[in-house]
């Protein structure tokens, strides 16, 4: 295990800049999921901590000990792609084993490190099968236990379960989640999606066009996101152009399209403009008008979107606003409850609303 630091990490092919200035710290133990759209620099990073790729600048530290310039096989990195890259010839035992017999471990120590990973990732029992005869799901605890087994100091996962249908990708979150706990090794996630992100790391950092944007642990960065670009990225919101028009104790009423009215706790200096973001889940759905309570928008559905566990309800008021509210199924027939055309009230509470400068 090590605590990984990334310092100023640049790197560039020829005038394209694809990372920059990257700064970067993983405690020992840890997971952090690098999330962040395609093409922002996430799987370069990781190319240059697993040291296939030499940066143009900057530093890369295990444990304090700089490790640019070190070859990758020297660098002691466990990897887990997103194809799994298994060997079809070899038994699920010989392809976990296979990094040992790279670096010389005695047979009987070898032997006994295959069964501890196997293990680990609940898998003893097919050691004797090839990877053909396994599902999807299986093949990647199979290439787990293969970066596992040579008990690396950092262990890079890109994307490892992109190839994974939705339901067997659900199922392996939380394998992952508890392997990671298990062994304790310091731990990186490539990601794309942003549930993934949330469900498997101790920390994210979220990163756009080769930068890190911000860093926290996902419940900060979903509830209490720095920026709007953040807040958009990890999963549905509603942004809103308003200005503070009077400022309390307690809070300030922003003025949203010259039209609503809403309060937030924040305390804003009149005439400031500003940008609010609501998430869909924190808008109370009525089909009554609500009596005596603040930040009530009455509305009309336009669309009604069935998810399973909630419907996505897209409204409009009169003044063209539109908003995306989301509500819990909790019945049989509970979708049916809401139907295009009809006329509801969306409250929020105001420490619900977030505020971001423009």
């Amino acid at each position: 295990m090590a605590r990984l630091d990334l310092s100023d990490l640049c790197f560039s092919v020829g005038a394209l800049d694809i990372l920059r200035s990257v700064n970067l710290t993983v405690e020992e133990g840890t997971c952090l999921a690098l999330l962040g759209p395609s093409g922002c620099g996430k799987t370069t990073t990781l190319r240059c901590i697993a040291g296939f790729v030499q940066p143009t600048s900057g530093s890369i530290s295990f444990n304090g000990q700089p490790v640019v310039g070190v070859p990758a096989h020297k660098r002691n990195v466990g990897l887990v792609f997103q194809d799994y890259a298994l060997f079809p010839h070899m038994t699920v035992a010989e392809n976990v084993a296979y990094g040992l017999k790279r670096r010389s471990v005695p047979a009987a120590e070898c032997k006994q490190r295959v069964a501890e990973a196997l293990e680990l990732v609940q898998l003893e029992a097919l050691a004797d099968r090839l990877p053909r005869q396994m599902s999807g799901g299986q093949q990647q605890r199979v290439s787990l236990a293969r970066a596992l087994v040579i008990r690396p100091n950092v262990l890079l996962l890109d994307e490892p379960l992109g190839a994974l249908d939705r339901k067997l990708r659900d199922q392996m979150q939380v394998e992952l989640k508890r392997i990671q706990r298990d062994s304790g090794i310091t731990t990186i996630i490539v990601t794309h999606d942003q549930e993934e992100a949330l469900s498997l790391s101790d920390r994210v950092a979220v990163m756009f066009d080769g930068q890190i944007q911000e860093v926290g642990t996902p419940t900060t960065l979903y509830r209490e996101p720095g920026s709007r670009a953040v807040m958009e990225f990890l999963g549905a919101s509603n942004i809103l152009d308003g200005t503070a028009v009077s400022a309390e104790q307690n809070g300030s009423h922003i003025k949203i399209r010259d039209s609503h009215t809403l309060k937030v706790s924040d305390a804003l200096q009149s005439g400031r403009d500003v940008q609010l973001g609501i998430r869909p889940e924190q808008f109370l759905v009525e089909t009554e008008r609500p009596e005596g309570r603040e930040n009530s928008i009455a509305a009309t559905i336009a669309e009604v979107v069935y998810k399973g566990p909630h419907v996505e309800l897209y409204v409009e008021t009169e003044q063209g606003l539109r908003l995306l509210a989301q509500r819990r199924i909790r019945g049989i027939a509970a979708q049916d409850t809401f139907v295009i055309g009809q006329n509801v009230y969306l409250t929020v509470e105001p420490d619900a609303i977030l505020v971001f400068g423009r």
